[in-house]
């Protein structure tokens, strides 16, 4: 249940799965959902918006649905962006570049037997199984339904080990192309590959969506590492494989800084940690369009992503003295890391304030508690969330950029527990 799925607009609100996010709330501002035939997306990260003449929605500054923020951005604005067959060949079933599915044969969109991933979209033409299933298993397509089937749409500019990048942050469906540069190989032979680790029949956002007890993980690194723990003061730390070798880096809709470190929404394939004291900048080519790989092809993430998402009050300095021996001789805090964290909530005044089109919102937690971080005219009328999401303690930073907004006066709120403050800033253009 990818979260490209391609949702029916009829007249109103597509019908999301059962155990997923509630999706959009409304269509884009100045629009009516009977302007729209489908939705792309809309439980998951995003929503774009499929108009019916066969064009995505581009108009103004809030054509795309960040589901993470409640919060409308810009796409593509008003460029005539086609939804055609590059587009929907991952997002339907039964997908064809012949024909346009809007009706106008001059448009040359390409067709679609179905909106949605169905059960066809990987095996291939199932009646056989249908009219039989006791008997006949499902189709196999491809190489077996092996990371080459699976590439054909988690990549990004071809099956290669190139990673794209765009932002300070790895673009969303490479997940082929990062485990190609990964030492787990690419997927051949005995390589890892994505069913090794992944049912494929189970979302990972929304596993309750599949059926209770269900999990889209059926085999974890510690499987294969299982002496792999980390030790605090000499007693295991409740962290797992994951949290440090995926962290997220990739960014589908949001990517924030929290503190000295990056959050993106989506886990990178990666694995390989830069355990050197360097922030992001040297995880990217000098363009900023790709992934830095090494001698051998390797890529590997930094430690303001491995480490300082979650040690927001740290440098990567600091993480640097810890890397190379990790899972030997584990962390060792004192007394004086622990007086670092702040002993009370607190909403700091943005800077620069005036400003344009960019400023920076500070807060401090003194324990881990969910936040939301909201900005409003000076009349009250939302302008978008900032954040909506658990936050650990320490202190915290996020980068508002105005450019789509008009000068004024604006107020922020922060709510965190029972935690309520605001205040003002100023765009001046």
């Amino acid at each position: 249940m990818p979260h490209k799925w391609l949702n029916k607009v009829e007249g109103g609100p597509p019908t999301y799965p059962e155990n997923t996010s509630p999706g959009v709330p409304n269509p884009p501002p100045n629009t009516t959902w009977e302007d729209f035939a489908y939705v792309i997306g809309g439980y998951g990260w995003k929503a774009r918006f499929v108009k019916k003449d066969g064009r995505i929605f581009t108009a103004g500054d809030s054509a795309q649905y960040n589901l993470a923020n409640g919060g409308w951005v810009p796409y593509h604005k008003d460029e005539e962006k086609t939804y055609n067959y590059n587009c929907f060949k991952c997002h339907t079933t039964g997908s064809s570049p012949e024909g346009s599915w809007n009706g106008v044969a001059a448009d040359s969109l390409g067709t679609f037997a179905e909106p949605g991933i169905r059960c066809e979209g990987c095996h291939g033409p199932g009646s056989e199984h249908v009219a039989s299933p006791g008997t006949v298993k499902p189709p196999l397509m491809g190489d077996d339904l092996r990371i080459s089937r699976c590439g054909d749409c988690h990549q990004r500019g071809g099956t290669t080990n190139a990673i794209p990048a765009k932002g300070g942050f790895i673009r969303h469906h490479e997940q082929l192309n990062e485990m190609r540069t990964s030492k787990h190989g690419d997927g051949q032979g005995t390589d890892l590959t994505c069913t090794t680790c992944h049912d494929t029949h189970v979302p990972l956002r929304y596993a309750d969506a599949a059926g209770e007890g269900m999990s889209g993980i059926k085999t974890t690194c510690e499987t294969c590492h299982p002496n792999h723990e980390i030790l605090l003061n000499g007693s295991p730390k409740k962290i797992t494989c994951v949290d440090c070798h995926m962290p997220m880096a990739s960014k589908s809709a949001i990517g924030i800084q929290v503190g000295n470190g990056w959050k993106g929404d989506v886990r990178t394939h990666i694995w390989g940690i830069n355990i050197n004291a360097v922030t992001r900048e040297a995880m990217f080519t000098p363009d900023g369009k790709f992934v830095q790989l090494d001698e051998n092809g390797h890529a590997a993430v930094t430690l303001d992503f491995a480490c300082l998402g979650c040690h927001t009050q740290k440098d990567v300095a600091w993480a640097a003295t810890y890397t190379r021996d990790i899972h030997i001789n584990g962390i060792v805090t004192g007394v004086d890391e622990v007086t670092e964290l702040p002993k009370a909530f607190r909403l700091m005044q943005n800077y620069p304030n005036p400003f344009n089109p960019s400023t920076t919102i500070a807060f401090d937690l003194p324990k881990a508690t969910h936040v939301v971080l909201k900005l409003y005219t000076q009349n009250g009328q939302l302008v978008k969330t900032l954040m909506d999401q658990n936050m650990p303690a320490g202190a915290h930073k996020v980068t508002l950029d105005a450019s789509s907004l008009a000068s004024g006066v604006y107020l922020y709120r922060i709510e965190a527990g029972d935690f309520v403050d605001s205040k003002k800033m100023l765009l001046v253009k």
